[in-house]
């Protein structure tokens, strides 16, 4: 499901595991090999950040930093998390459109707390998404993408 037809850039941000790299891969190549983002990093038209970025307030400038070469912003947040590492209103600080995904949706975890703490932190438009469901990954694409 390779969509690399337009140039846009997309930072992705969350949590470590929440399935930044997989995404990237899935959209960019069709398929993914997961492997550890250790720096950001480029996945096609992608800028793939680390879980620490987010998890570790003094890397938060990184996450605006990077912002600034980027189209769009993804926020994103595992289904099943009650929790978030995104401050209220932090989207607001990117200068961005930014844009929530719930991921790993094929798990039948709570998607509803993700949801909320999407929106809490600046996420306008929310999708529910599965790496495993081609669907759900064509809105996402055909959002980014149009």
């Amino acid at each position: 499901m390779s969509t690399e037809k337009k140039e846009k850039r997309i930072l992705l941000v969350g949590r470590s595991g929440c399935g930044k790299t997989t995404l990237a891969d899935t959209i960019t190549h069709g398929s993914a090999t997961y492997h550890k983002t250790q720096a950001i990093t480029r996945v096609g038209n992608f800028i793939d950040t680390p879980g620490e970025y987010m998890e570790n307030p003094n890397y938060y400038r990184g996450i605006i930093l990077h912002a600034y070469d980027a189209d769009l912003v993804i926020f994103m947040i595992p289904a099943g998390d009650e929790t978030t590492i995104f401050p209220p209103s932090f989207g607001n600080s990117l200068n961005r459109e930014v844009i929530g995904v719930v991921s790993k949706v094929d798990t039948g975890k709570d998607v509803e707390a993700p949801r909320r703490n999407l929106k809490l932190a600046g996420a306008t438009k929310i999708f529910e998404i599965s790496v495993h469901d081609e669907e759900s990954l064509k809105q996402l694409c055909n959002y980014i993408y149009s």
